[in-house]
């Protein structure tokens, strides 16, 4: 079962969402969503920033895409899934930041207006999950990340409009990210409702190719997870309360 979903949790995060439910139900039949395995939405917000850089502020975005929580043994679960949208980066870079991540903005950099990064990835969590028996979870492990596309956005006030532009510098950064995340949260509907919670990623490599900048990303989530098509009954569960 479990080598089943690691197959397939790639090739669902880029497919379109609606189009991945259909192939797991086809793949695990009516072992979705049973007592040992629970599969659903995981979006929420996330604040996120860019070590070696001058400017220390969060930016803000969103993240959206599905989990798999898979039994391993009584209240052990094991973790995994695909953020099919995770944008992520820093914002209120400094000159010298901006310069650092497209060095031909050099003669071109204009102070009046507020430059971020965006970072858009495919996040792959690989984590241990321990349920308490008062629906509190704790959660662990690596996480690993496919760059998308990288955006250098420029954000300024002209005649009262507040006007965006943005240049692609994707070559500037490592396709690979990876690293440790953990949180915890708790299932509501005495656990067999949704879950909410909160994790940090902290990367451990260093997502700039010129190999000087050391850059790594840091991540904040408050999440939201949603359970899809939950029918069966949870006989385990309750024997676990």
């Amino acid at each position: 079962m479990v080598k089943k979903i690691l197959l397939f949790v790639v090739f669902l995060g880029i497919a379109h969402f609606s189009q991945s439910q259909i192939l797991i139900s086809i793949i695990l039949g009516d072992k979705l969503n049973s007592d040992g395995l629970e599969f659903g939405l995981d979006g929420g917000v996330n604040f996120s920033q860019i070590s070696g850089m001058e400017s220390k502020q969060y930016a803000t975005n969103i993240h959206l895409g599905f989990y798999f929580d898979i039994r391993l043994k009584n209240q052990l679960w094991f973790n995994t899934g695909v953020l099919v949208k995770s944008s992520q980066g820093a914002s209120a870079l400094s000159e010298n930041d901006v310069y650092a991540l497209y060095p031909e903005l050099d003669n071109f950099i204009d102070s009046a207006g507020i430059y971020s990064q965006g970072l858009g990835y495919f996040n792959v969590p690989l984590m241990l999950k321990y349920k308490f028996k008062n629906h509190v979870f704790i959660e662990a492990g690596p996480q690993v990340a496919l760059l998308i596309n990288a955006n250098l956005n420029y954000t300024y006030e002209y005649d009262n409009v507040i006007l965006n532009t943005s240049v692609g510098n994707r070559d500037s950064f490592n396709r690979i990210d990876a690293g440790l995340v953990g949180g915890f949260g708790y299932k509501l509907a005495k656990g067999t409702g949704i879950n909410i919670g909160a994790k940090y990623y902290y990367g451990l490599v260093d997502i700039s190719k010129s190999g000087t900048l050391k850059n790594r990303n840091r991540v904040f989530y408050l999440k939201v997870d949603i359970p899809i098509g939950r029918e069966k009954v949870k006989s385990n569960e309750k024997e676990l309360e």
